[in-house]
């Protein structure tokens, strides 16, 4: 029965390898920490009532935004489309349409897309047509509220750069740095694990 003991000892810690090596990597990524904006027109806004405020809630985990907002002007035959941006590279990604209330409120839930950086830092609001058959914001833009994602340099208030928010929006970089680091991490685990096969059938015949 001795024997038997070096090979379980070795399983055991190709498991814990896996709990080190595995776990961090999805923690760093989404932490399941929601991100508050603070919504109000700032300095990119120039269509509306500059007296809307709102507060939105970005939950990359489970890959939700919710905005509630108040203040601004019910539409007719547009609505408004809400966008991530990263104002240093002027990439914008829609998170969802909807229209103001009569009494101007808005309580609104949407789908995050999945990011392939944490470069983004402006959540804004814009005036879109409907239908609307361009991929990119218009000109027409609302409240927004800038934010800081953990781990990364924010924009502070108002003086965050612009970056090209005005001209056509872009998908962002579809490669995920994540992703190569998990390949890298599953790749040595592969060798520590078979390693510690090899050593405890080793170990096993020895004690035989």
């Amino acid at each position: 029965m001795t024997r038997h003991f070096p090979l379980l000892s070795t399983a055991l810690v190709a498991l814990a390898l896996v709990g080190v090596m595995v776990i961090p990597a999805g923690t760093a990524r989404a932490n399941g920490v929601p991100v508050p904006v603070q919504l109000k027109y700032i300095d990119l806004s120039n269509w509306g009532p500059e007296d809307a405020t709102g507060n939105a809630e970005l939950m990359f985990a489970e890959g939700i935004l919710r905005l509630e907002a108040s203040g601004l002007e019910r539409l007719s035959g547009r609505l408004y489309q809400v966008w991530l941006v990263n104002s240093e590279a002027g990439d914008a990604i829609s998170a969802g349409r909807f229209n103001a209330a009569v009494d101007g409120s808005v309580d609104f839930t949407g789908t995050l897309p999945p990011l392939s950086d944490f470069g983004f830092d402006l959540l804004i609001l814009t005036v879109e047509p409907e239908p609307d058959d361009a991929p990119q914001p218009t000109e027409d833009r609302s409240i927004g509220g800038y934010f800081s994602l953990v781990g990364q340099p924010g924009a502070d208030g108002n003086q965050a750069a612009a970056g090209g928010l005005g001209a056509p929006g872009q998908l962002p970089n579809t490669g995920d740095p994540g992703l190569i680091a998990d390949l890298v991490r599953f790749g040595a685990l592969l060798g520590a694990m078979s390693l510690s096969v090899f050593v405890g059938l080793r170990l096993g015949r020895r004690a035989a």
